[in-house]
């Protein structure tokens, strides 16, 4: 369950972080009718990922324990990863709360949040680069950048689903989409290098490299063309299978955790 658990806690807490950021990014005033969708999806999601990743001991009652018996340590990456984590839940429950009783919250507080939101993803990344026995791992731009681009991007993908926000006539998040799918098309080129480096199999990390950025790309480009919310669905699902995809293959190999 160890592998596991970490895997649906960096899946589920990066998409939802992802989303976060982006639609604080492109909605300085929350719409009216359900203003409570982003944060309320965001807020579920992290916190079914931080209950997995509490059972990556075994037990939640013991994570709990052990914080409280101050014999957990503090320096360690994974540690560090969770402690800022449970600070972005924290933030966003506090934001969805706010937005249940007012229709919406202090764009300040959401400012900060998105920033908690990008240093939890990045320290999801980070907490797996010094880990002993996993050399593939322990190349930290491709590791790193590969979780920061691959939640962005499936971040950016269900933002523009629950939002109703359209790839054709919004050229900004068009532009942003590109950008972010550039990137993790680079970070996952650079994550097979350093799988191959290390003698791995690479096979996943190809397969998600072209249905998570490559697919992406070529459908937002033609998104001018398509009706609706299409392009945003698709580019949606193939984020989120594409990275699914890879992130499995990349902690397949590890036998440490």
């Amino acid at each position: 369950m160890g592998l596991i658990s970490l895997y649906l806690f960096t899946m589920l807490g990066g998409l939802a972080a992802g989303t976060y950021v982006f639609e604080t990014c492109f909605c300085r005033k929350r719409k009216e009718g359900r203003p409570w969708l982003v944060p309320l999806v965001v807020v579920i999601l992290f916190a079914v990922g931080l209950i997995a990743a509490a059972t990556h001991i075994s037990s939640i009652p013991r994570a709990f324990e052990s914080v409280f018996a101050g014999t957990v340590n503090f320096g360690a990456g994974m540690t560090q990863e969770v402690v800022i984590s449970v600070c972005f839940l924290v933030l966003a429950v506090v934001d969805l709360i706010i937005t249940l009783v007012r229709k919406d919250s202090p764009f300040a507080l959401r400012v900060v949040t998105a920033v908690v939101a990008v240093a939890a993803i990045f320290m999801m990344g980070m907490a797996y680069v010094d880990v002993l026995g996993v050399p593939a791992w322990n190349n930290g731009l491709a590791t790193v950048l590969t979780f920061l681009a691959g939640d962005l991007a499936m971040g950016l993908g269900l933002y523009a689903v629950l939002d109703g926000a359209s790839f054709a006539e919004n050229k900004g998040l068009r532009t942003t989409a590109l950008v972010v799918n550039a990137v993790l098309a680079v970070a996952l080129i650079l994550e097979i290098a350093a799988f191959a480096g290390c003698g791995e199999d690479v096979i996943a990390q190809v397969v998600g490299l072209i249905v998570a950025p490559v697919v992406s790309l070529i459908v937002v480009a033609m998104a001018p063309k398509m009706k609706g919310n299409t392009a945003a669905i698709v580019v949606c699902a193939a984020s989120i299978v594409g990275i699914a995809i890879a992130r499995y293959a990349f902690y397949a190999i590890c036998t440490v955790l």
